[in-house]
């Protein structure tokens, strides 16, 4: 029977893959069919969905590596603390797009920040839930 870990982790690489392509298709819609506001906010998008699709492919050719020779329990202890990593530096990203918010009146500004807040947010989250979902059993 196959250890649950390795489910999950092609779950969760999956489901980021999804994101980073309605990321991608939504800002590059927004980007080129909107304002100021829209171009900044797309763009973010665009970046972050790329950035993110990166990161789910080189997640699931890896695990597809590791899934022969790596201990499960090590395997989920170690995918675990990267998403408790990837969390803390969500928050820095919300935190980041405040700034910009907070620093540049400008449209296009406005809608960058408010750009990084909704990736940030997302993957906040996103990292949360299967943080804490993340199959480990200690024994």
């Amino acid at each position: 029977m196959q250890n649950p870990i390795w489910k999950f982790e092609s779950d969760l690489t999956n489901r980021l893959l999804i994101w980073s392509i309605l990321s991608i298709l939504s800002g590059l819609y927004i980007w080129f069919a909107t304002n100021e506001f829209g171009q900044g906010f797309g763009i973010q998008a665009v970046v972050w969905g790329f950035i993110d699709a990166a990161i789910a492919i080189v997640g699931a050719r890896t695990a597809a590596r590791r899934k022969s020779t790596a201990d499960p329990m090590r395997e989920a202890l170690f995918i675990r603390k990267v998403l408790w990593i990837n969390f803390g530096l969500d928050v820095l990203y919300i935190l980041g797009g405040a700034w910009v918010l907070l620093n540049y009146a400008d449209v296009f500004w406005r809608g960058t920040g408010w750009g990084i807040v909704l990736q940030g947010t997302f993957l906040f989250f996103f990292d949360l839930f299967h943080a804490i979902k993340i199959p480990v059993e200690l024994k």
